[in-house]
């Protein structure tokens, strides 16, 4: 994204809000500066069908509580100045570090050098706090981007299940892939159009509804393996893809949970904090479910243990009787046996992407629970009122310098 240089010079105001440990600065950008960087940005959009690159809608609350807060400070009136302001607002470390003296001097797009005007400084008798709104929206987008981690950890194996569901014959296994390619799809949409339509609402809503619903029961399902006896290979065979499906509806789930707070950026802020909340907790709770469908086979082995000690415990009578205990136990070891190499072949699978997803998803938590607003990632929120409405997206593709 490049901007048009501008013939003569622009002053751009810049104010400065406190964000806990952090700082958000608010660029306003008015006169011939405004109107070249808005054509820039429309120009982008009728070409690719984008701002940017990387542009994803959100809603315009988080960068006007800013410029509500900022021209009530100042006390001016912030009505007429939404139509003629181009507003951007980033917590960027190296963007503030370079405001340190009150004075900067370009905008950068993706592509280099984009367009030169002095920045000011506002002045502010008291410090200013900035808005809770402007703070989730960027801390949000923020845990997002730690989020792709663990995406590119699950689309790593996630092929390999539905190879391994695909050749079971079950009768939830099609509305299972079915959903995996639905939100395969919304995935591949939202990451080109950087924002949701109608139509990929309703298609969310109604996958959200359906693999809730299946990780639910395989879930259930699995726990039900691990409590009951085995008795032949085909509960085995059974069991094996019962975690299969579990491990993908699961995955499913998270992607899911993940597409929701990105809707609620864009159609419910007020609802952010809350989808963030459930995202976590998904994230902490599925990684121990993980876990568990790493470790099947130690309870088989466990099993395996007790039936090969009772052997050995048993008397000479019970070792002699050919309708005995030893007859019966034998049998239940050898099932048993066949039923861990089934479990570790199955296990075996998915076990390296499996450890270097759990190790990524605890990663990941970590620092959702402690989102960084300054950190180098932090993007930047863009905003202007035209003609056609109001344009609001985060990008890390623009920056001030």
């Amino acid at each position: 994204m490049t901007f048009p240089e501008p013939t003569d010079a622009n002053e751009v105001a810049v104010r400065r809000f406190h964000a806990g440990g952090s700082e958000i600065a608010l660029f306003e950008f008015q006169g011939q500066l405004r109107d070249l960087m808005v054509s820039s940005l429309r120009n982008s959009y009728l070409a690719t069908g984008s701002f940017t690159d990387d542009a994803r809608t959100l809603s315009s609350q988080g960068v006007l509580s800013l410029a509500v807060s900022g021209a009530a400070v100042a006390g001016t009136t912030v009505a007429s100045a939404l139509s003629s302001t181009l507003y951007m607002a980033t917590a960027d470390p190296s963007t503030l570090m370079k405001l340190g003296s009150g004075v900067g001097s370009t905008v950068m797009g993706a592509q280099g050098f984009a367009a030169q005007a002095p920045f000011i400084a506002v002045p502010s008798a008291l410090p200013v706090v900035a808005p809770i709104m402007a703070m989730q929206a960027l801390t949000t987008v923020i845990m997002l981007q730690k989020f792709q981690e663990v995406d590119r950890k699950l689309d790593a194996i996630k092929t390999t299940l539905d190879e391994a569901i695909a050749r079971s014959e079950a009768t939830h296994v099609g509305e299972l892939l079915t959903a995996s390619n639905v939100v395969d799809e919304l995935y591949g949409q939202y990451e080109l159009a950087g924002a949701f339509s109608n139509d990929m609402l309703i298609r969310l809503g109604l996958a959200e509804h359906r693999v809730r619903s299946l990780a639910e029961r395989f879930q259930l399902l699995v726990g039900s393996h691990a409590a009951a006896p085995i008795e032949d290979l085909s509960d085995v065979q059974q069991a094996n893809y019962d975690a299969y499906s579990a491990a993908l509806a699961s995955f499913l789930d998270l992607r899911i949970a993940y597409l929701r707070v990105c809707v609620d950026m864009q159609e419910n802020p007020k609802s952010v904090q809350s989808s963030v909340d459930r995202l976590k907790s998904k994230i902490g709770n599925v990684t121990d479910f993980w876990q568990q469908l790493l470790n099947r086979s130690e309870g088989v082995r466990a099993a395996i243990r007790e039936r090969e000690s009772r052997l050995n415990d048993m008397n000479w009578a019970e070792r002699a009787l050919p309708a005995g205990r030893r007859s019966a136990t034998e049998k239940e070891l050898k099932v048993l046996k066949e039923a861990y190499t089934t479990t570790m072949e199955s296990e075996r699978d998915i076990i390296e992407g499996f450890h270097d997803l759990i190790r990524s998803a605890k990663h990941t938590l970590k620092a959702l629970e402690h989102p960084d607003l300054g950190s180098a990632t932090s993007p930047t929120l863009v905003y202007w009122q035209d003609e056609t409405g109001e344009h609001s997206f985060a990008t890390e593709s623009i920056r001030a310098a």
